[in-house]
């Protein structure tokens, strides 16, 4: 088993060997990059929790109060197509009397 062997060696001093060591700083380097990593996705992972109970909440205040945003007797879609055709009516009239 690696660790036992590991273990072993625990009190043992390692011959300086400037490849060892390089290794040893790029590993060193590689595990604080995966740290980060994995903080800022958790951070992420948080934020995304947030963001979906703000969506309910803001769903059910538009269900609470939708009679603010829409008025009873807004206007039928025929009332407002026959607005839309009549302003189109006036500006080809207005162009060709120019």
């Amino acid at each position: 088993d690696n660790s036992f062997e590991f273990e072993k060696r625990r009190n043992e001093p390692v011959k300086y060997q400037r490849e060892l060591w390089n290794k040893t700083v790029d590993a060193m380097k590689r595990v604080e990059e995966i740290k980060q990593k994995r903080q800022a996705r958790f951070i992420v992972n948080r934020l995304k929790k947030s963001k979906e109970l703000q969506k309910a909440e803001d769903i059910k205040e538009v269900k609470q109060n939708i009679h603010l945003l829409r008025a009873p007797h807004a206007g039928t879609p025929k009332q407002l197509e026959d607005k839309m055709v009549q302003k189109l009516q006036e500006d080809v009239a207005m162009e060709e009397d120019s």
